[in-house]
């Protein structure tokens, strides 16, 4: 979250200074002007991600957004795609919108079935809440006049659209690994299970 803001922020500040450097004596407009729009991009961002994501995640049917639905399986070549970019490396330093919800995701290191049918379904609400945010973010230059969407709110979505576009990738990414660790323990649970049936004649 912390780096997510610090983004906006100082890419909003950005715009600022350069709107005031080299698009103020091109387009004439005020100091005020530039300044007050600047922070409004970035509010209007942040404002939209936040009306889209509520959206997805609380007007949408789960059964959409289920471990059962193929939809949401990343192809090896995507999920290379993404090894290329090296994801790895920074997939924990990227926000991402779980942390709005009630789900915990501290509890991998022991989880049972049920926990990561859960964490699969907020994976994918995730994916479809930034996904949303991404391409969404860019209706905040309906609020500007046509002259200005180029110079001031064009910036500001383009950064929203690479914050929320990396988390996108982080969630794809993790889809598949979290449906693999439900497939084995899947197969842990049933040989425990044939294990204590076969065990029980023994006993008796």
């Amino acid at each position: 979250m912390v780096l997510y803001l610090v983004s906006i922020i100082g890419g909003d500040f950005l715009i600022i200074l350069l709107n005031l450097i080299f698009g103020k004596p091109v387009f004439g407009y005020s100091t005020k002007y530039v300044i007050i729009a600047g922070i409004l991009a970035a509010v209007g961002v942040i404002a939209i991600d936040g009306i889209f994501a509520t959206i997805v995640r609380r007007c949408l049917p789960e059964k959409w957004f289920d471990y059962k639905v193929k939809f949401h399986d990343a192809s090896k070549k995507e999920c290379k795609f993404y090894e290329k970019i090296g994801i790895k490396k920074w997939k924990d330093k990227v926000w991402e919108l779980g942390m709005f919800t009630n789900f915990s995701k501290k509890n991998m290191a022991n989880p049972d079935i049920a926990y990561l049918e859960r964490f699969i379904l907020e994976n994918n609400y995730g994916y479809w809440c930034h996904l949303a945010d991404a391409f969404f973010g860019f209706f905040l230059l309906f609020f500007y006049p046509a002259e200005y969407r180029l110079v001031i709110p064009l910036p500001a979505c383009i950064i929203n659209f690479i914050l929320n576009m990396l988390p996108v990738f982080i969630l794809r990414y993790n889809t598949n690994r979290l449906k693999r660790t439900r497939v084995v323990l899947l197969k842990k649970e049933e040989k425990a299970k044939k294990e204590a049936e076969a065990s029980e004649p023994a006993e008796n």
